[in-house]
């Protein structure tokens, strides 16, 4: 499995998608207090901390991943180094 960078732009939306059901439920719908809310939200952030831990941690050894892993094709491209000739590093006019 291929790992892909972090988006931060979608734990933004994410936050500021709870943060307007968080007041929606506190002040339009009464379900929450606004103390039930903050131990609400302090709960699911260290879960989520937790889980980061835990992912962290949980990763595959080397050693395992070597076994896992298929050998890549052993053929070799025999390519031009780069240097003062090559017309991809110098284009002329």
């Amino acid at each position: 499995m291929t790992r892909h960078s972090f988006r931060w732009e979608g734990l933004a939306f994410g936050l500021f998608f709870l943060s307007a059901i968080g007041n929606w439920a506190v002040w339009k719908q009464d379900l929450m207090s606004p103390r039930q809310l903050g131990l609400t939200a302090s709960a699911v952030l260290i879960a989520l901390g937790l889980l980061g831990v835990a992912a962290t941690v949980w990763q595959t050894r080397p050693a395992n991943r070597a076994r896992t892993i298929p050998a890549h094709d052993t053929t070799t491209d025999t390519t031009t180094p780069e240097g003062p000739e090559d017309e991809a590093a110098h284009p002329q006019p």
